[in-house]
């Protein structure tokens, strides 16, 4: 029914819901021998990869890559959308323009998560609020030339204090007003922040152009207590066309984690197809 794709990583990360971190082709590799249609790829910088290698690769392997994550920007070096210190934010952009550019060959889509950092006092929130607005807007300026669309995520109040529901989300979007900009829930952080996780998919169903799913304890669908059957029910619902990712922690490794998502998102969609019958 839905496209499916997996987060992995080239490189080791601080952050933690990654499968195969660390070891890009063993990644690739399993994610096609699980029967995965993709991956999304968690890049610190699209500059210091081999950009050939992971194009022949996908190819041989009959992967699209979805989404490129680019939160590891802000949590390996500090660099984010909505610092006070205009050279962090800076490079900030330039990374995600650097993943841009690297999305407009893939066909794929670059998520503004992780990156946005957060505002650190009430004094300065507001000039903060302000340059990260205009930060974001550059990226979705530059996407535009690209054809690539950027991907707003809603991140829980633990790990922000910037952008925590989807309305807040959708409202950004809207005062932004740029056609590229979108929005992709996570329902791992819709079930810390939303009051129904169905309910504000359905509200928001016209700016949503991609969806991660983890479990409530951010571990593998089917593994903890979010209603995914209601989720994905919903997503039929909208009319959603895109992909599902899997954003979860490899636990408890790598290879279970990403079978169980795999065949459990499948089944989901088994179940709702015998509904519909």
């Amino acid at each position: 029914m839905f496209k499916v794709g997996i987060s992995i990583s080239p490189i080791k990360s601080k952050f933690s819901p990654l499968l195969f971190s660390g070891d890009l082709n063993k990644g690739l590799k399993n994610a096609s021998d699980l029967g995965y249609d993709g991956v999304e790829l968690s890049l610190l910088d699209s500059n210091d990869i081999d950009r050939e290698w992971i194009l022949r690769r996908l190819k041989d392997l009959r992967l699209h890559v979805y989404t490129i994550a680019t939160g590891q920007t802000y949590y390996a070096n500090g660099y984010s959308l909505y610092s006070i210190e205009e050279v962090k934010r800076k490079k900030a952009v330039d990374r995600i323009k650097g993943h841009i550019d690297f999305a407009s060959r893939l066909g794929s889509m670059v998520i503004i998560g992780g990156i946005r950092g957060e505002t650190v006092g009430e004094e300065r929130k507001l000039e903060q609020e302000k340059k990260g607005k205009l930060a974001i807007s550059e990226c979705a300026e530059y996407a535009e030339k690209k054809g690539v669309i950027l991907l707003l995520e809603p991140i829980n109040r633990y790990e922000t204090n910037l952008i925590n529901t989807l309305d807040e989300g959708v409202e950004l979007i809207e005062e932004i007003g740029n056609k590229n900009l979108r929005l992709l829930p996570d329902t791992f952080h819709m079930n810390i922040e939303e009051k129904s996780l169905e309910e504000s998919l359905l509200k928001s169903k016209s700016y949503i152009e991609h969806i991660h799913f983890a479990d409530s304890n951010r571990m593998a669908p089917g593994w903890g207590h979010i209603d995914f059957d209601g989720i994905v029910s919903t997503l039929k619902k909208i009319g959603y066309k895109g992909a599902i990712g899997i954003e979860i922690l490899p636990e408890p490794d790598d290879c279970r984690a990403a079978r169980q998502a795999i065949s459990y998102v499948r089944l989901l969609g088994e179940r709702l197809n015998q509904d519909e019958r």
